[in-house]
């Protein structure tokens, strides 16, 4: 059985420790006691570091300095608050301190590196769908000038000149690229290698901390938390089961069975878009850390920068974190400055002022969207398979989940959330479904992993039979959400056997595209037409 090591505030209140007879070693666990501020400060850095650089190298000096500067005073301010509850006053040590035992430490270490290499960051193993949009996108960073500028001059390939229709003229760079930042600078200091190598450590770094605030935010320190941050998933594997016997005509992929619907499994988003989907992690779980209310505005609004799906989906749990239990005051004033706090105001402010003008530039990637029923060849055929995708990627949890959060005014915002994102669609694979359902998602993952680690206690093993069949469906609950997670890591893991060839290099560059497949996508969904004339352009970038 698993045994969990519960952690915030255990140092200060556990007993005095008996010295053990002479000749026999303590049974006790190592642990290392972190602050809840270093916690707090370290991710706060992480989503933020990527911001410095894009300010400071990628806007004019005039506007880059003093908004690295706001930031950094905002920074300053929120790691000072971050322990004082809503009234101001601060937390004691007991209260908010973090040990963690050493094996956990190095365990999350080795975790963070090994699924950060088998998913594919760096591209050092066998890739899955996106890696050869994702290491242009470094190497452009890297090779060109900020802020990236392509010229159709520059394409070689007459297939890919002929798709574009034009041999010359210049268009902008148009993606949300900012995870990429830090190895971008070091890339352009030691070569894209290093660059590439640095991208790869920067991303297990993300997980490390994910994992860590993931047991900070349940209390407890469980190997159950990596396994649902790798494995967490919808019961995919029913529908896919009834695909295969009946081969019904309207199954599209692994995840999306169902036309225009489709929510995500945790290791294909780290497979794909680990640039959205580890950052979205990180800020959900630091929300749910949270003492007060007056850095959210920073927390959340930071999300836009890194992904700007992921924000439809966070800003229900954040309205409703405004005004949960958790975050009363002793008067209504107080709980209204909170929320209009000058970093709330100020941070939401400037960054949809930059990003919003930035995203802008480009409109041609929202091009598709519409109410979901308005994409089927009868709209009334909507309504089944809504009710299929609910049942199969939504109603599980729900029901695990149910009776030791339903006091929690989050728990039902992010069921509200994840009924309502299917009925709308933009881009044509539909990002607003598959990455404005992040944020509710993780939070299932993150507080699914302590009900599991509950259930795997040995002190909790059930001697009932009701007991006993509860526990057999939430194990049997974990193993089949394990399907997703475990057939990428099979098509990874058996192409590397057999030595199929990656497609990591298919592209190259955006300024000058090899395989002609993709350059349709890439005019359309990376490429800003008339950006000199652009808000961004003409008064924010160099």
């Amino acid at each position: 059985m698993m045994k969990e090591v519960k952690q915030i505030g255990e140092g200060s209140k556990s007993k005095a420790k008996k010295t053990p007879p002479a000749g026999l070693s303590s049974r006790e666990p190592k642990t290392v006691t972190l602050p809840y501020p270093w916690l707090f400060a370290s991710v706060i850095l992480f989503l933020t570091v990527p911001l410095f650089i894009f300010f400071l190298g990628y806007l004019r000096l005039t506007v880059g300095i003093p908004l690295t500067l706001i930031f950094g005073g905002i920074v300053l301010y929120c790691v000072s608050d971050c322990l004082n509850d809503p009234d101001g006053v601060k937390l004691s040590r007991h209260e908010s301190d973090i040990v963690i035992p050493v094996k956990y430490l190095i365990g999350f270490a080795v975790t963070a590196l090994a699924v950060s290499f088998v998913s594919g960051v760096g591209e050092y193993i066998f890739t899955l769908q996106d890696h050869q949009y994702r290491r242009a996108i470094l190497r452009d960073l890297i090779s060109y000038d900020w802020p990236v500028i392509y010229n159709y001059s520059t394409q070689t390939n007459p297939e890919v000149r002929e798709i574009f229709g034009i041999a010359s003229g210049e268009r902008a760079f148009s993606y949300y690229f900012i995870y990429w930042m830090p190895a971008a600078l070091a890339g352009k200091i030691f070569g894209f290698e290093f660059g590439n190598f640095i991208h790869f450590l920067w991303n297990s770094i993300g997980i490390f901390l994910a994992l860590i605030s993931s047991c900070a935010v349940i209390k407890k320190f469980t190997a159950w938390v990596p396994f649902f941050f790798v494995f967490f998933s919808g019961l995919d594997i029913l529908p896919n089961a009834v695909y295969l016997m009946t081969k019904y005509e309207d199954w599209y992929w692994l995840e999306g069975y169902v036309p225009v619907m489709s929510y995500v499994s945790n290791f294909r988003e780290l497979a794909s878009v680990y640039n959205q989907m580890v950052p979205c992690f990180l800020i959900v779980a630091l929300l749910l850390l949270s003492r007060n209310t007056r850095s959210m505005g920073l927390t959340a609004g930071i999300l836009f920068c890194y992904s700007p799906w992921a924000v439809f989906g966070i800003l229900p749990l954040v309205g409703a974190l405004l005004f949960s239990k958790k975050h009363k005051t002793s008067k209504v004033s107080k709980r209204v400055m909170n929320i209009l706090s000058p970093v709330n105001i100020d941070s939401a402010i400037l960054l949809l002022t930059i990003f919003g003008s930035y995203y802008m530039s480009n409109s041609a990637a929202t091009g598709v969207k519409g109410f979901a029923w308005t994409y089927y060849d009868h709209p009334v055929r909507f309504i089944p398979y809504y009710f299929l995708f609910i049942a199969v990627e939504v109603l599980p949890f729900v029901l695990l989940l149910r009776k030791s959060r339903k006091k929690d005014i989050v728990f039902w915002v992010a069921i509200i959330t994840l009924l309502l994102i299917p009925f709308y669609k933009i881009t044509g694979m539909n990002d607003f479904c598959m990455r404005g359902s992040m944020p509710a998602l993780f939070y299932f993952c993150i507080y699914l992993s302590g009900i599991v680690a509950d259930v795997m206690d040995a002190k909790n093993t059930p001697t009932t039979k009701k007991g006993w069949l509860k526990s057999a469906a939430v194990m049997l609950t974990v193993i089949l959400m394990m399907f997703p997670a475990c057939f990428n890591l099979f098509v990874i893991l058996g192409s590397v056997v057999t030595g199929e060839r990656s497609d990591k290099d298919d592209i190259g560059s955006f300024g000058n595209i090899q395989d002609p497949q993709y350059a349709e996508v890439i005019q359309e969904q990376f490429f800003a037409k008339d950006f000199e004339s652009s808000f961004f352009y003409r008064y924010f970038a160099k």
